[in-house]
């Protein structure tokens, strides 16, 4: 070899190790960037009224809730897009309000419908995390499964009684042999709306979904995750273990007045035929005292029993070191009523049914802190978009919650949309800072057939419809434009059932 030969080849090999030392350098720091995307973690909650030690309600006990809060920003006026969980969940994981996407009942998956729509879980896969659903997310259990890296079956049981267990299993057996509808079905196979077990927690659903996300924590703790765990509770039955039962005396819970809203129409109540297919239920009229008051007890039960769960997982994420990585969501799908107005459930416009709990607590921004702000569950999703460094979608109808995560005290929007669907009319509210508008419309003749306005300044109650008083036409007026200025009779129209 030349002497030339020799001094390139000597000179080759620092080189080379240069090369080699910037990819390793290079390789770590992909690694790091890769750990170090901010985790999400999402708690839904179905029929939790925002009624927790929190919120300032001191008849139930919440102190997993009250905590989380403490660590972020509670949204005293958050709303959600239909109170009914089918169409609330879609739209929230979506960020479009029901009406843009056509899917205003329980029977319409998102993909089966909408098969190329963007959603949380397809945005976060998309964005190399890994996507985690536990629990009751979608109303329907395998809807966006191709953008699940996890979608286990819903674990668990919603009675713990064996005879009652066995009961409904014969009765769902013979409601499928007779062709029964989902309707049919579920009022002939509902059992007892109440149940008090003495049983550990992860015999029920959620303290089993509380499990399994607490062990999916451990196996993905090295990587960036999205996840949603979703607690049953409240929601009927109202079955928990005796412990959380025992948290409370039955003589506490008040019977609340059975006045409905004075000139309020018809079409703005519902019948809450969810409650009365339960066993024990009467077929038409009020409940008695006693029931209301065994209902009103199993309901904070259920709470706390959920918000127990809530705080299990929550403190695995603390002892694994992921907590100030990851962003933590707290939403209830939307309220419920629990006599009050003599009514039950949700399925309606009023503002015990759209207004939620919502907190959202993020590694960097406010904690401790409360927001008057008006907003709306669509939006989630850009909010956890911006605050996890990427591009919101074009295609949402949602705004990122950003700025009042910095600045609890800045104003959002001038007002919140809710609304209803029965079948070829659709309710729409407007909720400002003081007033509740709502308009029902036939959708095929644009026709508004009733309205509504209630004065909520002082009470979530609706009490007295005041849109036929003179002295507040201009308000409605004012309301109404409102309303039409953002075109919601320009709606997809309802899907069919697939």
């Amino acid at each position: 070899m030349c002497k030339i030969s020799k001094i390139r080849s000597r000179r080759s090999w620092p080189s080379l190790r240069i090369v080699l030392l910037l990819a390793g350098l290079l390789t770590v720091s992909g690694v790091a960037k890769e750990k170090s995307k901010m985790n999400v973690l999402v708690f839904f909650m179905d029929d939790l009224r925002p009624e927790l030690g929190c919120y300032g309600e001191t008849y139930i006990q919440t102190p997993q809730m009250d905590r989380l809060a403490s660590e972020g920003v509670l949204f005293e006026r958050a709303y959600c897009q239909q109170a009914i969980c089918g169409p609330s969940r879609i739209s929230m994981l979506a960020g479009k309000y029901p009406d843009r996407l056509g899917i205003q009942d329980l029977w319409t998956p998102l993909r089966k419908s909408i098969p190329d729509a963007m959603s949380l879980p397809r945005y976060f896969k998309e964005a190399g995390y890994r996507t985690l659903s536990f629990g009751k997310v979608y109303h329907h259990q395998g809807d966006d499964k191709e953008y699940w890296t996890e979608l286990p079956d819903r674990p668990g049981q919603k009675y713990a009684d064996p005879e009652v267990l066995e009961s409904i299993r014969m009765r769902s057996e013979e409601a499928d042999k007779l062709g029964m509808s989902t309707r049919e079905k579920f009022s002939y196979t509902a059992g007892p709306p109440t149940e008090i077990a003495e049983v550990e927690d992860e015999v029920y659903q959620d303290g089993a979904v509380a499990e399994q996300a607490i062990e999916a924590l451990g196996r993905y703790k090295e990587e960036p995750f999205f996840m949603c765990v979703g607690f049953s509770k409240p929601h009927l039955p109202f079955a928990a273990p005796k412990t959380y039962w025992d948290l409370y005396e039955r003589e506490q819970f008040e019977v609340p007045e059975r006045t409905l809203p004075v000139d309020a129409p018809d079409i703005a109540f519902t019948n809450w035929g969810e409650l009365r297919a339960y066993q024990g239920m009467p077929g038409d009229g009020f409940l008695s005292d006693e029931q209301t008051r065994e209902l009103r007890h199993g309901y904070a039960a259920s709470v706390s029993f959920a918000d127990a769960q809530l705080g299990k997982v929550m403190a695995e994420l603390d002892r694994i070191g992921l907590r100030e990585n990851t962003i933590v969501v707290m939403w209830g799908d939307h309220g419920y009523k629990l006599g009050d107005h003599g009514q039950w459930c949700k399925h309606t416009n009023f503002e015990l049914d759209t207004r939620v709990p919502f907190i959202v607590s993020a590694p960097g921004f406010a904690k401790g802190e409360r927001s008057r702000a008006l907003v709306e569950m669509i939006d989630i999703f850009p909010t956890l978009v911006d605050l996890t460094g990427g591009e919101v979608p074009s295609v949402l109808d949602g705004q990122s919650l950003g700025p009042v995560l910095r600045d609890p005290s800045a104003s959002f929007r001038p007002f919140a949309i809710s609304e209803y669907r029965r079948g070829k009319v659709i309710g729409y509210t407007l909720r400002n800072a003081r007033w509740r508008y709502t308009e029902w419309i036939n959708t095929e003749t644009k026709r508004v057939l009733a309205k509504e306005l209630y004065d909520h300044e002082e009470t979530q109650l609706s009490r007295v419809n005041l849109v036929d008083r003179g002295e507040y036409a201009k308000l409605v007026s004012k309301l109404s434009t409102q309303l039409d200025s953002l075109g919601r009779l320009e709606v997809v129209p309802l899907r069919k059932r697939q």
